[in-house]
């Protein structure tokens, strides 16, 4: 069982170190570890015939994002039961409960969680239905008819749009007549809203809410579009610090210095970047391909020494993400060893603060970003893979389409 320092024990440090000498290894078999956490998902958090508003929050937290999850672990391992039952079954179970009438788009923006967006895309995705496509598409309309009420980045905003079109263009045969044009629109007004693009008028910069993030969803979804996007990514890697790390938004600390906040996770940091410029890489030239790996190396430098968060593990906030920005091997393994039930059992058991692990999923104990379970899920799924997707983000690469 690992030993967490004492100096990094303290409350006030947002990361931990430890005693031994040598790294952790994961103690058990990671299809074990995903297997009991599916099982937990079906178990704690059943589906249901009908689903309050407050829990719909699209990809992020709630039903839809499981049933979403669930087709993902169908698609990596078709034969894997769940409670006697493969995971695609759980992923019609949990899309099909009824989420009332008055389902409106724009309750959470029209990012990845936004639920009526993200509910008809994931049904699309699931059912392979065109009239379901059809349905989603028309939501996307609307979105295209709102000029200034709808911020860019992901969570919220139209570089979530472009993720769930991108998905549903991704799962559903046949569909790109119907999505081309809404992706081509879609991608132009955040085009023209850029490059300085804000959110609650900060110019954020990371993958959630920031300037990679919609750089990200760009090029994932037309790579044609790396050219026009060139300078904002010259731009990001400029303002890579010193440690490695990159700011939260400009204004955060000076040109060329990480972020007073020093914050190492999906959302805001280094482990998004490292992430989003690993995905981004093969759409550029020799030159900038040569600088985003020089920047990946050294964020990872930066994950390694500050990336084990006193957060819950999870994807977003913790160290389930940032361990699957490591390379393969030895470092990600000790990453991952630390995050396993027993390990965070026995360092909670341990911390004399009582902070450790403590969650932050604003409430949401089954979100499949922020909580741990869904995030081990995902983590479990792919930590195997040289350079893994991040759920609802880079998971899905669909190069077939050209923009027209």
């Amino acid at each position: 069982m690992p030993s967490s320092s004492s100096s990094s024990s303290s409350s006030s440090s947002r990361y931990l170190t430890f005693t031994s000498p040598t790294l952790l290894t994961v103690p058990g078999d990671p299809s074990v570890y995903l297997k009991g956490s599916l099982e937990d998902i079906v178990a704690n958090y059943p589906p249901r015939s009908r689903y309050p508003h407050e829990v719909l929050q699209g990809l992020w937290s709630g039903p839809t994002g499981i049933a979403y999850l669930m087709l993902q672990v169908h698609l990596h391992k078709p034969d894997l039961l769940i409670s006697g039952q493969p995971a695609l079954h759980w992923a019609q179970a949990y899309i099909a409960g009824s989420r009332g009438h008055n389902l409106r788009l724009g309750s959470h923006g029209c990012g990845i969680s936004d639920e009526k967006l993200a509910l008809e895309a994931v049904r699309a995705s699931i059912s392979q239905d065109q009239r379901h496509v059809r349905e989603f598409v028309a939501s996307v309309e609307q979105v295209l008819e709102v000029v200034d009420g709808y911020a860019d980045e992901m969570l919220y905003g139209r570089a979530g749009t472009l993720y769930l079109l991108r998905m549903v263009r991704h799962w559903v045969p046949d569909c790109a007549g119907h999505v081309a044009s809404p992706i081509r629109e879609i991608s132009e007004r955040i085009l023209d809203n850029g490059p300085a693009w804000t959110w609650h008028g900060r110019r954020y910069l990371g993958a959630v809410h920031g300037e990679i993030g919609i750089l990200t969803q760009l090029v994932l979804t037309t790579p044609e579009l790396a050219g026009r996007v060139e300078p904002s990514v010259r731009r990001l890697l400029s303002l890579q610090g010193p440690d490695g790390n990159w700011p939260s938004a400009d204004g955060h600390g000076v040109p060329g210095r990480s972020s007073g906040k020093g914050l190492v996770q999906f959302c805001h940091g280094a482990p998004g970047f490292v992430t989003s410029l690993l995905s981004l890489r093969e759409f550029f030239g020799e030159e900038l391909r040569g600088m985003i790996d020089e920047a990946v190396r050294r964020g990872r430098e930066n994950i390694w020494a500050e990336g084990l968060l006193r957060k819950e593990p999870s994807l977003c906030h913790g160290i389930f993400g940032n361990a699957l920005t490591l390379p393969r091997g030895p470092k990600r393994d000790h990453f991952l060893a630390v995050a396993v039930p027993e390990n965070v059992a026995h360092l909670k058991s341990t911390d004399e603060t009582g902070c450790l692990f403590e969650r932050a999923d604003y409430g949401r104990s089954y979100s499949t970003l922020t909580s741990y379970t869904p995030s081990a899920v995902w983590t479990w799924l792919v930590c195997g893979e040289a350079t893994p997707g991040f759920f609802g983000y880079n998971d899905i690469k669909d190069r077939s389409h050209v923009y027209e």
